[in-house]
C-alpha cells in the first residue's frame, strides 16, 4: 500500500500503487483506490507524490502522472501515463473461425488416403497358419515377402524343407508343402487387399455423396457390381498363375 497526494488537493490517499506495462518512450503506473467513492474524488489528472508512511514525507515525485491512460471497469482503478494521447485502445475481438467443412472432393481423397493405410496394414500383418497342430503367424512386410518368395522357389525347385521363422520364433525346418501353403496364404492375402482397395477406391470416386463415403469402412464394406466383377476375376487369375506355377513344378495345388 502506498500514500499519495495529488497536486491540487492537500487530502491523502490510500492506494496500490505499481509500474505498468508501457514502451520505451514513456511511462505509466496503476492506482487503485479502496473505493469507486474515493476515486472520484480524487484529482487524478493532477499528478501526485508519493509519501513516506510514517512521517509523510515526499519519497517518490509522479507530477508528470496527469493523462489518464485508462480507466478500468472497477470505477477505481486509473492507470496513469506521463504522455499526452496515450489513450488505451481496446483489441478488435477477432472472431473465431468457422469450423472446416470438407468439400465431398476432400471426404474422399481422405477416405482413400485412409483405406490406403490399413490396406498396407493388412499385407504387413500378414497370416495365420495352422502348422503341426500350432497356429503361428507370419508378417509380410516388404523384406518378408522377398525372403519367403526365396524360400519358395528353392522349395519348389529342391523339393526340400527350408528353414524359416514364424514370427516371435526360431528358425525351423519348413516341409515344401508347408512353404507351398505360406507363399499361397500370404501373396493370396496382399492380392485380396491389394484388389479390394483398389477397387473401392474407383467405388469411392464415383460416389455423389458424402454421407455415402463416410459410411464406408475398411474390410467391412462389401464390393458390388462391376467392382465385385473385377475383384473376382482378378483373384481368380492370381489363384490360376499360383496353380500353374505347382503344377510345372510337378506340385499339388494348395
Amino acid at each position: 500500500m502506498a500514500i499519495i497526494k495529488f497536486t491540487n488537493n492537500e487530502k491523502l490517499h490510500t492506494v496500490t500503487l505499481t509500474n505498468y506495462p508501457s514502451p520505451a518512450d514513456r511511462k505509466r503506473v496503476k492506482l487503485c483506490f479502496s473505493s469507486a467513492d474515493e476515486a472520484n474524488k480524487a484529482a487524478v489528472q493532477s499528478g501526485f507524490v508519493e509519501l513516506n508512511e510514517h512521517n509523510h514525507i515526499v519519497q517518490s515525485d509522479f507530477s508528470n502522472m496527469t493523462f489518464v491512460y485508462q480507466k478500468l471497469a472497477d470505477n477505481k482503478t486509473f492507470i496513469l501515463s506521463d504522455t499526452e494521447g496515450d489513450i488505451y485502445v481496446a483489441p478488435v475481438p477477432v472472431p473465431e473461425p468457422e469450423p472446416h467443412v470438407p468439400t465431398l472432393e476432400e471426404l474422399k481423397q481422405n477416405k482413400i488416403w485412409d483405406f490406403s493405410m490399413l490396406c498396407s496394414s493388412a499385407i504387413n500383418n500378414g497370416v495365420a497358419l495352422e502348422i503341426d497342430g500350432e497356429r503361428e503367424y507370419f508378417s509380410y512386410t516388404d523384406e518378408d515377402q522377398r525372403n519367403i518368395k526365396e524360400i519358395f522357389d528353392l522349395a519348389i525347385q529342391t523339393k526340400v524343407p527350408m528353414y524359416y521363422h514364424a514370427n516371435g520364433k526360431s528358425c525351423k525346418p519348413y516341409s515344401v508343402e508347408q512353404i507351398v501353403a505360406l507363399y499361397f496364404t500370404a501373396s493370396m492375402n496382399k492380392m485380396h487387399h491389394q484388389t479390394y482397395f483398389n477397387q473401392m477406391k474407383m467405388y469411392i470416386l464415383s460416389l455423389n455423396s458424402k454421407e455415402s463415403v463416410e459410411a464406408l469402412v475398411y474390410a467391412v464394406s462389401e464390393l458390388t457390381g462391376e467392382y465385385l466383377d473385377v475383384y473376382n476375376a482378378a483373384m481368380e487369375q492370381a489363384k490360376n498363375s499360383i496353380s500353374v506355377l505347382l503344377n510345372n513344378a510337378g506340385l499339388s495345388e494348395v
